[in-house]
């Protein structure tokens, strides 16, 4: 009986070895394939991560160099990927100047060979993206001892924004309307006046997606310093109006010498993000006389500051939902000499950030193609002086776009038309104007208070009255988003 049990007994351990041996080889696989991978798959995403990058740092030059972009991605790409060098690739001299070099073949991986198992693929996706994909065929270790292949493809991929616009006048309407133009300066009086910070790479200039029209104002459009503050980039521009601007005197302090403009590729929106507004929430204010203390928050109705009045704005984000802004008094940001102030929630002292966004939506009016329902109107009287925060991307004005506003929006010159400064209106806005579907209306004086903007990224621009819009560049005050988006 005895003797039985144990005959019954006899060959287990050699089931429980086996089973054993399986899940250990199993580990070890885990271990040793998988640790790999995972350690391979970083350092893919760093490589992507770091060409992404080093690609959109150029995407800003005009016209684009898509070799000298894809030279730079590819020498960053390959300092993370062990075993590579330039020798061997498609870019060991020069890349190709095409926005995407690297299409993938049959197998779905890039034709880029970088050598070491390592494939790329590299693109500019639009005037202001960049993006980076990295293969690499990954050997195992212990899967092929278990009948599993011997490689696994890896990828990773990454994209990067550069949408810092080095130009103190970005137009984008773009050459599919030649009807119209996107700068307009009107009349014989009119004149814009680009202010550069004096470096080379400060170019205080005119980027345009479409025509310039420099009305007949002698100058028409200065640039300050001259010589070093910029230029007019135009896509397209018709030969009357390219006779206009280089006619004697028309464009003066240029930065480079020769006809005007010069030539550029289509710019594409920045798309900057809208900044959410607080959660407080106001029924609109209107100051008819004295002095109004305003708090950041969704304004349910207009904002209107009549001639007598003055409103003040504490740090933060103002959205304007319905009606606009009407200001025909003064409207301003706090200044170092408010300050130490309390109010809104806030306590302000010396070196506080005093920056604000004012948001408005254009909205259609019901049954009509001018887009223009709540609009940021500054009358003939007014004053407005803003300060930027880097907080909302230094963008004071900010005009949304609506949904289909192209097919909606069909008021020549197409578009919505919010932002209308009347002539004699005394404003000074140290930030952006940012508003990418809009039709700008900006008038000037002859006043010493003078009419200033440090960038305007407009559908189209018209710029008129008897005096000088100056557009100031000033690099650390520009709408600025840099950095990988996925």
């Amino acid at each position: 009986m005895h003797g039985c049990w144990l005959r019954k007994q006899s060959g287990q351990a050699v089931v429980l070895v086996a089973v054993a041996v399986l899940v250990l080889s199993a580990i070890l696989a885990l271990a040793l394939d998988g640790g790999g991978i995972y350690l391979d798959k970083r350092q893919l995403q760093n490589a992507a991560d770091s060409a992404a990058l080093a690609g959109a740092e150029l995407l800003m030059t005009v016209p684009p160099n898509y070799a000298t972009i894809h030279n730079q991605a590819t020498a960053n790409m390959l300092k993370n990927l062990p075993g590579t060098s330039l020798a061997g690739t498609v870019c060991s001299v020069a890349c190709p100047n095409l926005a995407t070099i690297g299409f993938p073949g049959g197998s779905g991986i890039g034709s880029i060979n970088l050598g070491a198992g390592y494939f790329a693929q590299l693109s500019v996706t639009s005037s202001y993206t960049y993006q980076a994909t990295v293969w690499h065929t990954h050997p195992v270790a212990v899967a092929p001892i278990h009948g599993f292949q011997s490689t696994i493809t890896l990828s990773a991929r990454a994209t990067a924004q550069n949408a810092n616009l080095p130009y103190a006048v970005v137009v984008l309407q773009g050459p599919q309307y030649p009807q119209f133009h996107d700068l307009n300066i009107q009349g014989s009086t009119s004149v814009l006046g680009l202010q550069g910070g004096g470096g080379s790479a400060d170019r205080g200039g005119v980027f345009s997606n479409a025509d310039i029209d420099p009305g007949t104002a002698t100058p028409a459009i200065t640039f300050s310093p001259a010589a070093n503050a910029g230029d007019l980039w135009a896509v397209n521009e018709g030969s009357f109006d390219q006779s206009l601007l280089n006619a004697a005197g028309r464009v003066t302090g240029q930065q480079t010498a020769g006809a005007l403009p010069r030539l550029a590729s289509h710019l594409d929106s920045p798309k900057y993000p809208e900044p959410a507004p607080p959660a407080a929430s106001f029924n609109g204010s209107t100051i008819v006389t004295g002095t109004a203390y305003l708090c950041p928050g969704q304004y349910t109705n207009q904002i209107n500051v009549q001639s007598a009045g003055t409103a003040i704005l504490f740090p933060g984000v103002y959205q304007v939902q319905t009606g606009g802004v009407d200001v025909q008094g003064t409207l301003r940001t706090l200044t170092s000499a408010d300050l130490p102030i309390s109010g809104c929630s806030q306590t302000l002292t010396s070196g506080a950030d005093l920056g604000v966004i004012i948001e408005v939506r254009p909205d259609n009016i019901s049954g009509s193609n001018q887009c223009n329902r709540n609009m940021f109107t500054a009358g003939g009287s007014s004053t407005v002086t803003l300060t930027p925060s880097l907080k909302y991307f230094n963008i004071n004005l900010y005009v949304e776009t609506m949904a289909g506003w192209q097919g909606t929006c069909t008021y020549a010159p197409l578009g919505t038309n919010v932002v209308q400064f009347s002539n004699g209106a005394c404003y000074n806005i140290s930030g952006a104007i940012y508003g990418p579907a809009d039709n700008m209306i900006m008038g000037t004086t002859t006043s010493a208070c003078g009419t200033s903007v440090g960038q305007v990224i407009a559908w189209t621009l018209t710029v008129n009255g008897s005096g000088t819009l100056t557009a100031n560049l000033i690099p650390n005050q520009l709408p600025y988003i840099k950095g990988l988006t996925q």
